[in-house]
């Protein structure tokens, strides 16, 4: 039992390592592209005078800072939230991952009478990825909802620059007029600018926060207009027509899809239902999938099956919804 004991810590220990390597890797191809972003954003036009700047900088701790892993973790975990609007929390990410655990833990100690060690190592798992895929519900969730209305938000600040107002002003009066998200985040940005921010920093970290691309388009439009002039509100037209159409084509996706779905759910569904009919007319014969080691075994192996299942058809509608 000591035996075991042990190296279900070590199975911890390295599925956790494992997890927190996978947080702190770095994603290239994101770096890549918000880097060629701070360099379009961070030039100001000619003759513009140095702005001063109230905020405290981000990275003042030398060495320790940026070889801490913590730190790094922290800073990443801190940003993955912000991506959801602040709709949840560390609390919330703590509590799904106890949840996903505990019945983890319950489902394979008790009813499938699996080693300790595997049961650890699932446990663990579960505990992990169970934050991870609500982070991404939620983040899914506040770019759909910005994403609904920031089209209605450019083709206000478009109107309103045609008018003669400056962007600055435009989006105030986005802010005030646009439903949230998007009306939030303009009246972010603009208490940003009023603290001393560059208004191309403050619109390079609200995209660096929300993690939408076609706001990163907006912030590159505006950069650009900003350093050699041109006509904004026509660029920004153009941006939510093709947000709107491309809305179009994911929803006609979705009705497209709408059968796989169903037959997804159905095929999920069905082990149940055939599972309860035939405890319904034989419980002896079907007790013994319970009271049996073989028979937990091949519960097990059915559960991971459909799970698996579950997976690849998501995996696959999912990609058809791509655009």
């Amino acid at each position: 039992m000591n035996n075991e004991a042990v190296l279900a810590v070590l199975a911890s220990v390295v599925v956790l390592g494992a997890a927190l390597v996978a947080v702190l890797r770095t994603d290239r191809v994101r770096e890549t592209r918000q880097h060629r972003l701070k360099a379009v954003t961070a030039m100001a036009p000619i003759g513009e005078q140095p702005t001063v700047s109230l905020r405290r900088p981000l990275r003042q701790g030398g060495a320790r800072g940026l070889f801490s892993p913590l730190a790094g973790l922290r800073a990443r975990l801190d940003a993955a939230l912000a991506a959801t609007g602040d709709w949840i929390g560390v609390p919330h990410l703590a509590v799904t991952g106890l949840v996903a655990a505990v019945i983890v833990v319950l489902f394979t100690d008790r009813m499938m009478r699996l080693n300790p060690v595997l049961v650890t190592v699932l446990g663990v798992a579960a505990a992990a990825a169970g934050p991870a895929l609500l982070l991404r519900l939620a983040q899914s969730r506040y770019q759909r909802h910005f994403l609904d209305a920031f089209p209605d938000a450019l083709d206000l600040i478009g109107r309103a620059v045609r008018a003669g107002l400056p962007a600055v002003e435009a989006m105030e009066v986005a802010g005030r007029e646009v439903r949230p998200p998007v009306g939030i985040e303009f009246r972010r940005i603009l208490e940003e600018v009023r603290l001393g921010i560059d208004i191309g920093e403050a619109l390079q970290h609200t995209a660096e926060r929300i993690r939408v691309p076609d706001f990163r388009f907006y912030v590159v439009a505006l950069a650009l207009q900003r350093r050699t002039g041109g006509a904004l509100a026509e660029t920004l037209r153009n941006l939510s027509n093709i947000i709107r159409r491309r809305k179009e084509v994911r929803l006609k996706a979705r009705a497209l899809s709408a059968e796989a779905k169903a037959s997804a759910m159905v095929l999920a569904i069905l082990p149940f239902v055939v599972g309860a009919i035939l405890f319904a007319l034989n419980p002896s014969l079907m007790s013994i999938l319970f009271h049996d080691a073989r028979g937990r075994y091949m519960l097990g192996l059915a559960a991971l099956s459909l799970l698996t299942g579950i997976a690849v058809m998501a995996l696959i509608i999912r990609r058809a919804l791509r655009y």
